[in-house]
């Protein structure tokens, strides 16, 4: 949590010689560095604060997260970020490539108590959050990351590509804080539009509608991301600058994908994927989309649900059975 330092000055004390003012000026520097890199860099909270608050955690801090079922591994170079709220618990984790300045993927989990909707995204024209007033979406950099390898809301501006939600904003909804944190420009991917608004939003449906059915899941887990690493099936994760034509200076995958773990009433996992290429498509029929985990795992190099027992994980991660869903 933000933390406030406090510099106090005595009246009728003896003038510091030069030495003496160094020293106290690099001592209050240091103090001053370790004071802001202990706190939460995203929230402003009173520790007394009660009811719903949004919460962000990074590093040290987050690395008990990673036992959450809906966890991949996540790489030791990447940043590993925490989006929570005090009443609902998690919103979303995610891992930050800050080489790239890009999100490699984003997980949640839907469960009987996220599972509500106590907010609307039409509610945010006319609303102040964090201390700012917006009409309409409040698309806003992640403050949690450091300012060197953040993404900007300048660096979609005329590039053609739109702000695409990773995290449902919609499967979001449990409160304004929650949602107001799938606004993140980290939990962005730029999508051309009409992929964003086709088998993209498709199969974000699917997810949600699976998800708010408390007769089909006990527990849903979801992850997803666009293509950002090299892998001997996708050697060309990324769009070239040369495709680009200059048009947008940050990563622009070429595949998107989900991950989708069922843990069912009778606590049986089913596990299937989705892969679709980025490009303007409005199709509907999310089936012709289908892959396994393990085949996921081998196009993006990412090693899904580790958390859950091997013998569990080989089975379900390897099969791609329709008949066990409802389309």
């Amino acid at each position: 949590m933000n933390k406030r330092l406090h510099l106090f000055f005595f009246t009728n004390t003896p003038t510091p010689s030069h030495k003496m003012k160094k020293r106290y000026y690099i001592l209050t520097l240091l103090c001053t560095i370790a004071c802001l890199t202990a706190c939460n860099k995203d929230e402003n909270v009173n520790p007394k604060q009660k009811g719903d608050y949004p919460l962000s955690f990074i590093g040290n801090e987050a690395k008990a997260y990673m036992q959450r079922m809906e966890v991949p591994v996540v790489k030791d170079q990447s940043m590993f970020i925490v989006h929570s709220t005090n009443k609902y618990g998690v919103t979303y984790t995610e891992e930050w490539d800050k080489e790239q300045k890009t999100q490699r993927w984003a997980a949640y989990s839907i469960t009987d108590q996220n599972a509500v909707s106590n907010w609307s995204r039409q509610n945010w024209n006319g609303t102040i959050w964090k201390g700012a007033y917006y009409d309409g979406d409040p698309f806003q950099e992640d403050s949690i990351i450091p300012l060197a390898y953040r993404t900007r809301l300048s660096d979609y501006y005329n590039s053609g590509f739109t702000r695409g939600h990773i995290v449902n904003s919609v499967d979001r909804l449990m409160s304004q804080h929650a949602n107001g944190q799938t606004f993140y420009l980290s939990n962005m991917q730029p999508q051309l539009y009409n992929f964003n608004s086709g088998i993209w939003l498709s199969m974000e449906n699917w997810v949600h509608n699976l998800g708010y059915n408390k007769t089909k899941r006990k527990m849903l887990f979801i992850t997803k991301g666009g293509t950002t690493t090299p892998t001997a099936s996708v050697p060309n994760p990324l769009f070239s600058k040369e495709e680009l034509g200059g048009r947008i200076s940050i990563p622009v995958p070429r595949y998107f994908w989900m991950a989708i773990l069922l843990q069912d009433n009778n606590d049986q996992y089913h596990a299937i994927a989705f892969w679709a290429e980025h490009k303007n498509n409005k199709a509907s029929n999310i089936k012709d989309y289908t892959i396994s985990i393990d085949d996921l795992e081998a196009r993006t190099g990412i090693d899904f649900f580790p958390n859950l027992p091997d013998d569990v994980e080989a089975s379900v991660e390897a099969s791609k059975n329709l008949t066990e869903w409802s389309w």
